[in-house]
């Protein structure tokens, strides 16, 4: 059984606005006459030859009260979805997320500092961050205020460990895990993807590898639907980390051969965090993944 809820008139107005703008703009192009486009990534400012912006393919709406996916088959996993381009010239990066992307992002600045000296990188990583809980460190408001005072062209966001508990929203808690619960997290996906679109910033969310301990790993699970759907909705892009790590789908393992056959410890004691070497493998993948979004 599906449920469905209305949610415009019901979410705060900065929110509602940031998700209901596309859908918004559309009617009321329709309404001036015109015909009805696809949904515009960068969207068209007054000064602004709309023939001349990029567009994708959907319409984005928001998310929907519904049933929990169910688990993939065993060896599969969501697949990486590529559909930015980055404009030409110099490139503003921000990368954000939890323990996750403490340990890539140093790596990939060092990269970024070396093929593109004029490009700017900036780390807002922070551990035992998440999207569950705001009152510490609040994720949406931090990454729209980076947009704004750096005039960001790009985030990248990576996290998800942290957050599989109970979500508190309005003085209702939403047991982890639960429609309720996927509805009000895919939300908070949308104050961060919702508010880069606005401003024409590129977004990868980067999905989560396997995990070994049981909530992470369910977390995980539900999580990579999540950021896969909203990234799909919205147009912008996600990146797989499983087929590097470990596929959620499969048994957790520490260890995979690597291209010279030798085993490689890839996983830290914890089943979470990952070694250097996994570490390197994620930050080859990211940096191809926005070298490819940088060509013409």
């Amino acid at each position: 059984m599906r449920y469905h809820v209305s949610l415009e008139a019901a979410l705060p107005e900065a929110l509602s606005n940031a998700l209901f703008a596309p859908s918004r703009w559309l009617d009321d192009r329709v309404r001036a006459g015109g015909s009805r486009p696809l949904f515009r990534l960068a969207w068209p400012s007054s000064d602004e030859d709309p023939a001349q912006t990029p567009v994708v393919s959907r319409t984005p709406q928001p998310p929907q009260l519904q049933d929990l996916p169910s688990p993939l088959p065993k060896g599969q996993f969501l697949p990486s979805l590529a559909q930015q381009k980055l404009k030409p010239g110099v490139q503003r990066i921000l990368l954000a997320g939890d323990s996750m992307m403490q340990g890539v992002a140093p790596l990939l600045m060092r990269d970024l500092a070396r093929l593109h000296p004029d490009w700017e990188v900036h780390d807002l990583s922070r551990q035992s961050t998440g999207l569950t809980v705001r009152r510490y460190f609040d994720w949406p408001q931090r990454i729209v205020e980076e947009m704004d005072a750096k005039s960001l062209n790009l985030v990248v966001v990576f996290l998800g460990p942290n957050d599989p508990w109970d979500m508190v929203v309005d003085g209702q808690r939403h047991g982890f895990p639960s429609p309720g619960w996927a509805l009000n997290y895919a939300l908070r996906v949308d104050e961060v993807v919702a508010a880069a679109v606005e401003r024409q910033v590129r977004v990868i969310w980067m999905g989560l590898p396997s995990m070994r301990e049981g909530r992470v790993r369910d977390g995980a699970v539900l999580q990579n639907h999540i950021f896969h759907a909203r990234a799909q909705n919205w147009g912008t892009d996600y990146l797989a980390t499983e087929p590097l790590i470990g596929v959620l789908s499969e048994p957790f393992q520490k260890f995979k051969l690597g291209a010279d056959g030798q085993p490689m410890n890839l996983r830290a004691e914890d089943g979470i965090h990952m070694t250097p070497s996994a570490l390197r493998l994620v930050k080859q993948a990211l940096l191809e993944h926005i070298q490819k979004a940088a060509q013409p």
